[in-house]
């Protein structure tokens, strides 16, 4: 039986806005270099759920309480770190959400598969997505409540970053995300969901597509050369190849990134930009109005 639509673009969703919150929990750099947590042998639940010993670091009641939210609905990995809480609620207050991470040595492939058996062998409709063998997502959707339980891992310096994250994508899934006029977007793009972020002296623009039948070599061409024409600095950070491509755009007070994903086996290309606009007091050269 097909997946129902609403699921699929929920955890999809979800997949998403975890990996935003990890950009704006770390910042860019700080995310692509983050030191590893003290790694332990093995993570038991109270490790996860309760206030350590003295000993060791303490749980703030607002940390507990989102550590909960996101781990009740998952066992402990047993090579990882100890989780942290990474961000909550940044979607508004209808689209509560809370997102915690660990590190792992492991691969990406070795946490996935680790959990889809566990939501197998607890009678869970496990449904997940490998990007490519750095990035995927394995987890469930209740259909009850709209709520999205998922477990995102991303390969990054070495190591496996992993994001556990519960949220209710219902309030997003309602009518047609509109993509701002100012970012590029492919006309065959299909899936696009846009959200803004507004952070303490900066707006973060987060955009995410699909675009089928597509090659990463020609959607790179495409934006790259959209961004250029309306005046961005573009700076080709990873060149395009089977796998993927990434860009660094800036113009004036907006800076950002464009990571595009080709999705395997079928010939359709991810779109994730990320893009943050320093707010001046002025505003002056802000993409509303220099489009």
């Amino acid at each position: 039986m097909a997946e129902p639509r609403p699921a699929v673009r929920a955890v999809a969703l979800l997949f998403s806005m975890a990996v935003a919150g990890g950009l704006i929990g770390f910042a860019w750099e700080r995310f692509a270099y983050v030191q590893p947590a003290d790694p332990i042998e093995r993570v038991t639940q109270e490790d996860m759920l309760t206030q350590p010993e003295p000993a060791q670091l303490s749980r703030s009641p607002w940390e507990a309480g989102i550590l909960e939210r996101a781990l009740s609905h998952f066992p402990p990995y047993p090579h990882g770190s100890r989780p942290e809480v990474l961000a909550a609620d940044y979607l508004g207050q209808d689209a509560p959400i809370a997102v915690v991470w660990f590190t792992t040595q492991d691969s990406p492939d070795q946490v996935l598969t680790h959990y889809s058996a566990t939501l197998v062998d607890a009678g869970l409709p496990a449904m997940g997505h490998r990007y490519n063998e750095n990035a995927g997502y394995v987890g469930y959707w209740s259909p009850a409540t709209k709520e999205v339980h998922l477990v995102s891992a991303l390969a990054q310096g070495g190591e496996t970053t992993v994001f556990v994250s519960s949220g209710q994508m219902a309030p997003l899934l309602e009518g047609t995300p509109q993509v701002p006029q100012w970012i590029p977007m492919p006309a065959a793009a299909e899936d696009a969901s846009a959200l803004n972020f507004q952070l303490e002296g900066a707006t973060q623009y987060t955009v995410s597509a699909r675009v089928p039948e597509s090659t990463v070599a020609q959607a790179e061409t495409y934006f790259r050369e959209d961004f250029e024409k309306k005046g961005w600095t573009v700076t080709e950070l990873h060149a395009p190849d089977d796998v993927g491509a990434e860009l660094e755009v800036r113009r004036g007070a907006v800076f950002g990134l464009v990571m595009l994903r080709r999705q395997m086996p079928s010939p359709d290309v991810m779109v994730h930009l990320s893009l943050t606009e320093r707010h001046t007091a002025s505003r002056e050269g802000s993409p509303e109005e220099t489009q």
